[in-house]
């Protein structure tokens, strides 16, 4: 009986893991950028792996996805097949890979928000930007407003 309660729970526990594993993220930014570290270790806090590229020009990637020019941020993160350009709320990345809507490449907080995660104080809530959503030819749409 005891056994098998085990390996009930252990297989409780594999499945629960494997359901909620956060994908990988793979982090381009200047080698110098303290904000982007700030960014990085947010998205660890909430389960995702980091791994960081530092770069000085990464512009081939964010083409790659279409990313228009205005949307430009410090650092750009490939998360599951999106891009994710700048200091965007991980509950918006959460968001949107849990919903995946069709046509969006990725999402941007265009500049660098003052209150903005890993720009923001910690404890500070976010507020005074928006997170935008884009598709590979570039149109631009509004994801939320902080």
């Amino acid at each position: 009986m005891n056994l098998l309660i085990n390996t009930l729970a252990i297989f409780t526990l594999l499945a629960s893991t494997a359901v909620f594993a956060k994908p990988d993220i793979e982090l381009y930014k200047s080698p110098t950028c303290g904000c982007c570290k700030e960014w990085a270790a947010i998205m660890e806090d909430k389960g995702y792996s980091v791994t960081v590229h530092h770069k000085r020009d990464w512009t081939s990637v964010k083409n790659r996805f279409g990313m228009p020019e205005q949307l430009t941020s410090c650092h750009t993160a490939i998360i599951d097949g999106y891009m994710i350009e700048g200091h965007v709320p991980e509950e918006d990345v959460a968001r949107l890979l849990e919903e995946r809507p069709k046509g969006i490449s990725g999402l941007s907080a265009p500049g660098m928000p003052q209150h903005s995660p890993g720009m923001a104080a910690p404890g500070q809530p976010y507020k005074d930007f928006s997170v935008v959503a884009f598709d590979q030819s570039g149109k631009m749409t509004l994801y939320r407003k902080y």
